[in-house]
């Protein structure tokens, strides 16, 4: 055997197992440039076949013919090494992260076979070597260029093997003028570049290998997840960055990444890379995502699940997990046999997933996957750190809010403009588009709704009763209450009865003495529309409120009762200075009027010829309206008709109860009322009427002033 079958047959030899092991790289990384890499050099091997096999054949006495073949194909191999040296050239280009030129690289093969078939016709005595030679220089100027924007040793000692690969071509060219200087000895030289060439490739691979790993873990450290805001698009677009990093260091082409905004069960954002809108609808849809958040986590926080598409391995799975078969059907209408889970998390606290998918049964070796557990918990803290300055941030302005109530409460002693200050405040922290502040009457054993709102829609002051329900046991507790979900089921294990079916509740007490008097509350029909942050929000104000409203209670009775002294010092004045009964009368309404909010006042003296109250004075804004002077009602007719008959003091409310079918007011569209017989010696003389369109509750003091200013017009 010959140096140069020798030569042949080695770099035949070598060449050939170049190309399966970059064939087994490219398996695993999924690079083109692998991809062309394993092309290169099986095409190279191709190229030494003929010539190998005749000098392996000639030890065996039957080369002589083969030879002849192999010079019949010496223009063939020629073609395939130029061919070869094209593959390296592209491979070189998408290593180095540029445009492949693929269709300038073709024209070039063809060219190529062109020049070797003029050539070895004997019509061109330019050697094709020259071609191959420019083509590897080429090569070496590509990863020069390569190593010095990476500074990578490899890549610069790669562009020094084809440079020197590239010579060894034209000394093919210039053999026969110097076979004195390269003896068949000497020829062994050749085979170095290329041994070089091959070893430096696969330095150069773990040295890109590494950059890769480097740069994509920088990038996931430096993702500004923590200036984007968790209920808007801009979290959505860091989150797409972060998925397509970590599919970048694992080569593997689509995946899906599942975040919860600190909540495992509550609002989640969601992107995904190469796999299907229809994909994460069903998964959504179906509660998969939270299924395979918490699978996940209860499995160690990494999953690999392998050749999906086979039942018979995941038969014991789905029979523990109904839940998995579905997510592997669909996995598997995806293309996807082989998934990878990741779970989120920071610490204990689980924030989401990843997944990974690829249509291949791949493996993964233990030190990507430790690498995936790393990424998993790299973006499971960045989503921490950015939910922590989103709590931060949300708890600054909140106290910023709260503070401004503060001193908006402290601001008013109107109680009714200090509700709508709480509205109004509270809109600014959270929906309260169905709100209700209410307080306990024990001696009327009723819960007075003195501000509500329903659907947005601000409703009149109204009033029930007492009853086994969540108001109440806010109240008797003094402890705050939130519901989330489930209200019916939640309220029903509370031992009380649901006013409500349907979304969640926030509720608080309003303490004043150490005693619950009233509840601060908002509620929703939407499942988890609250938290625990608004709870917390809402007994701060409550405490706020409690003090606030406190205040402007006392200060209005305060109001009240110098304006009832007023009123009672002007009445007598009056009495004493005037003895005109008619011009009495006029003069008491007229200061009524003044002094009290109500609608109508009306005094009637009672007429015993005819048994009848005649009215003789009204006041108020609707005596314009609907004029009462002169009016005569019967005994037992109405309310008034019903306080001269009995001579005692009753409110449309009770005559509603006792007596419905005689309910009357003395105007109509009254919503409330009052009468109070007018006593002197113990003789009935007529009746106080006191009437409003709006609900009013007559409390004890106001049924105390009216019974005073009866007293005063009797005498």
């Amino acid at each position: 055997m010959t140096s140069e079958g020798i030569i042949a047959l080695a770099l035949l030899i070598t060449s050939a197992l170049t190309a399966a092991l970059f064939a087994h790289m490219y398996r695993l990384k999924r690079q083109t440039y692998l991809l062309l890499w394993t092309c290169g050099w099986g095409v190279h091997a191709l190229h030494y076949l003929v010539p190998g096999l005749a000098s392996l054949l000639n030890l065996f006495g039957v080369g002589e013919s083969f030879q002849r073949l192999a010079r019949a194909f010496s223009g063939l191999n020629l073609w395939l090494l130029g061919v070869s040296a094209l593959l390296f050239y592209c491979a070189a280009r998408l290593y180095a992260q540029l445009k492949p030129m693929f269709q300038v690289v073709a024209v070039a093969g063809i060219a190529f076979g062109v020049w070797v078939a003029v050539q070895q016709s004997g019509r061109l005595s330019i050697s094709p070597h020259w071609g191959v030679a420019v083509a590897f220089f080429m090569v070496a100027k590509v990863f020069w260029d390569e190593s010095r924007r990476q500074e990578s040793l490899a890549d610069r000692l790669l562009a020094a093997s084809f440079v020197v690969w590239g010579l060894m071509m034209l000394v093919t060219v210039f053999r026969a003028s110097a076979a004195a200087v390269f003896t068949p000895d000497a020829q062994l030289v050749v085979i170095i570049p290329q041994l070089f060439a091959a070893v430096l490739m696969v330095m150069a691979l773990y040295e890109e290998e590494k950059r890769r790993v480097e740069r994509n873990m920088l990038a996931l450290s430096n993702l500004n997840l923590t200036t984007s805001s968790f209920v808007g698009g801009e979290i959505q677009k860091m989150l797409s960055q972060a998925l397509d990093r970590v599919l970048n260091v694992v080569r593997i082409p689509s995946g899906a990444l599942c975040l919860h905004h600190g909540d495992p069960s509550g609002p989640t954002s969601f992107v995904a890379i190469g796999l299907s809108d229809t994909f994460w609808a069903a998964t959504h849809e179906e509660g998969l995502d939270d299924y395979l958040v918490n699978l996940v986590a209860r499995l160690g926080g990494l999953v690999v699940l392998g050749e999906l598409a086979n039942e018979n391995k995941w038969e014991g799975l789905e029979q523990r997990e109904p839940g998995f078969r579905r997510f592997r059907v669909l996995a598997t209408a995806q293309g996807l046999r082989t998934m990878v889970g990741i779970s989120l998390q920071a610490k204990e606290r689980v924030f989401g997933l990843i997944l990974l998918g690829t249509p291949d049964n791949r493996r993964f070796t233990p030190a990507e996957l430790r690498l995936l557990l790393a990424l998993g918990h790299q973006i499971g803290m960045a989503v921490e750190n950015s939910y922590l300055i989103q709590q931060t941030a949300r708890r600054t302005e909140e106290l910023h809010i709260l503070n401004e109530i503060g001193r908006a409460l402290s601001s008013t002693l109107d109680l009714d403009k200090l509700f709508e200050t709480i509205l109004h405040e509270m809109q600014r922290l959270f929906d309260v588009n169905n709100f209700y502040i209410a307080f306990y009457d024990p001696r009327r054993d009723e819960i007075q709704f003195s501000m509500e709102t329903t659907d947005g829609v601000r409703v009149a002051p109204r009033s029930r009763k007492a009853g086994n329900h969540l108001t109440e046991h806010i109240i008797h507790t003094r402890q705050p209450v939130l519901i989330r979900e489930n209200y019916v089921a939640e309220v029903a294990k509370m031992g009380l009865q649901p006013l409500q079916t349907v979304g969640c509740f926030c509720g608080v007490p309003l303490i004043l003495y150490d005693r619950g008097v009233g509840v601060m509350a908002v509620h929703s029909n939407q499942t988890r529309a609250f938290d625990e942050g608004h709870l917390e929000l809402m007994r701060v104000l409550a405490s706020e409120a409690s003090i606030a409203i406190e205040n402007a209670r006392l200060f209005r009775e305060e109001q009240k009762k110098a304006r009832q002294l007023a009123l009672l010092n002007d009445i007598s004045r009056s009495a004493i200075t005037t003895l005109n009964p008619e011009e009495i009368l006029a003069t008491i309404s007229q200061e009524m009027e003044e002094a009290l909010t109500f609608d109508h006042i009306g005094i009637g003296l009672l007429d015993y010829a005819t048994k009848e109250v005649v009215i003789k004075a009204e006041a108020g804004r609707r005596r314009a309206e609907e004029p009462a002077l002169g009016r005569r009602i019967a005994l037992g007719q109405g309310l008034v008709g019903y306080v001269a008959r009995t001579g005692r003091i009753a409110t449309l409310e009770e005559m509603a109860k006792l007596a419905p079918d005689a309910a009357g007011t003395v105007l109509s569209g009254s919503a409330s009322a009052i009468g109070l017989p007018i006593i002197y010696a113990e003789q009935l003389l007529g009746v106080l009427s006191v009437e409003s369109t709006k609900p009013y509750i007559f409390h004890e003091e106001d049924i105390l002033l009216l019974r005073t200013l009866a007293d005063l017009i009797a005498v």
